[in-house]
């Protein structure tokens, strides 16, 4: 397959204009040396005329028509123009003619200029009377003289033209070539290892009309870095998360197939039983933060009431309350309706709920709250617990990180999966003090209107 070359498009389209200049320009060049020379040869019949009267008596000879000499009588340069003279008196009587042409027909009206043919040759011929109308005169030059010097005036211009024309091509193709070499030197930088190792592009070198390309390629660049350092960190995490489950139901295993005792053997099989499903829950929760964030925009986005949301996720947890003693609480004032994905948003939920009942002591309180402000919906789970240290606040949604004094078989990973279900619908997690001294973590969506509830698919 031919590709396309810049060089030689931008070439052809320039070339294409400066024919096209080239050929108004010779147009308009020769349109405006006709018409100057027009002007010139009719001034000079006007000249001609006048000068005849000039000479002529005041009152005019009653004879016979005198003839003018012809032009090799007077022994003249057989290139130099003289005009044909036709004179008449009053009555169309032919005082004076040229042997050049003929005598012209008597046209006693106004002064202008007609074209008239004699043997082969045109014949530009001007008439008019003197002031007393006692004379009538006609003066004609032969076109053919003129379109001579038309010839010797236009030639060299039109030469000049052509050379021009022909050195153009050479010159714009050299000149684009030379202008080109930025895109060719960031094609090198592109390829060369030095660019992936984190240089920039854009520099002093680039022009202005490619220092945008070359800063949107310097933030993808920049992007992509980030996404593999992202990647890298996150499979390092993973695997050192994943390695010690898995050591610890190797362990648990190989201690249980060595043993005689079938109590023991039991009690190894029951951690073997915890680390794998401790693994299970890990990798089940690293293939859905891998799955939200690579989502750039949600799918499945629709009207709904938050609300119904979270009392599907207090159902779910409900169980696991009730084990601790731990009394679940739910506050709406009815303002929660909002754009999103509800499996997402459940997902988001379940896993507040699961930080909270961790965190809270047995018979504790875990409170949440939904209400709509300030063209918001704010969802907000509160517990009794110990609270967030100042020094893990900034650190709260990061991967695998578990602030100090964390309780339970987590790994990590349940903020961080909230926090990117946030983003995707364009929120983020806020962490502070409950009013019972614990932990708050809230979250905002945009309010929609309440007439959005008869949509379809609205719940």
């Amino acid at each position: 397959m031919i590709r396309p070359s810049l060089n030689r498009r931008l070439v052809l389209r320039l070339l294409a204009g400066i024919v096209l200049v080239w050929c108004a320009a010779a147009g308009w060049l020769a349109w405006r040396s006709l018409h100057e020379v027009d002007e010139i040869f009719d001034q000079m019949l006007v000249r001609t005329a006048a000068s005849v009267f000039a000479v002529m008596p005041a009152t005019p000879v009653q004879g016979g028509t005198a003839r003018l000499p012809d032009r090799h009588a007077l022994d003249s340069d057989a290139t130099a123009q003289r005009p044909a003279i036709t004179v008449r008196n009053a009555s169309g009587q032919l005082l004076i003619r040229s042997t050049e042409l003929p005598a012209l027909s008597f046209d006693p009206g106004d002064a202008h200029f007609h074209s008239v043919t004699y043997g082969q040759r045109r014949w530009r011929v001007f008439q008019r009377w003197d002031a007393q109308r006692q004379y009538w005169i006609q003066v004609g030059a032969p076109l053919d003289e003129r379109d001579e010097l038309m010839r010797k005036l236009l030639a060299p211009a039109l030469l000049s033209l052509l050379a021009l024309l022909v050195l153009v091509p050479p010159m714009v193709f050299a000149g684009l070539r030379s202008g080109l070499k930025p895109l060719r030197r960031l094609t090198r930088q592109l390829s060369a290892d030095t660019h992936a190792a984190g240089a920039s592009l854009t520099d002093a070198r680039v022009p202005v009309e490619l220092a945008p390309f070359t800063e949107a390629i310097d933030r993808l660049v920049a992007r992509l870095q980030r996404s593999l350092e992202h990647e890298r960190r996150f499979t390092a995490d993973a695997a050192h998360e994943l390695r010690h489950p898995l050591a610890a139901l190797r362990l648990e295993l190989d201690l249980a197939g060595r043993g005689d005792d079938a109590v023991a053997r039991a009690r190894h099989l029951q951690r073997a039983q915890e680390a794998l499903d401790r693994m299970q829950r890990l990798v089940a929760q690293l293939l859905m933060l891998a799955r939200v964030e690579k989502l750039a925009e949600l799918d499945d986005a629709g009207p709904l009431r938050l609300v119904s949301v979270v009392e599907a996720a207090l159902r779910d947890a409900s169980e696991r309350a009730a084990a601790r003693s731990i009394e679940l609480s739910l506050d709406h004032d009815g303002n929660d309706f909002v754009l999103g994905s509800r499996s997402l948003l459940g997902i988001l939920v379940q896993n507040l709920l699961d930080n909270a009942l961790r965190h809270a002591p047995d018979h504790g309180q875990v409170n949440v709250r939904v209400g709509g402000r300030n063209e918001q919906v704010t969802l907000e789970v509160n517990d009794n617990g110990s609270g967030f240290a100042a020094a893990d606040v900034a650190r709260l949604g990061e991967r695998f990180h578990r602030p100090e004094g964390s309780v339970g078989e987590g790994s990590g990973l349940g903020l961080s999966i909230a926090q990117a279900i946030a983003k995707l619908h364009h929120g983020e997690l806020a962490f502070g003090r409950s009013a019972q001294g614990g932990a708050q973590v809230s979250f905002s969506l945009p309010r929609v209107a309440t007439d959005a509830a008869h949509a379809p698919g609205y719940v």
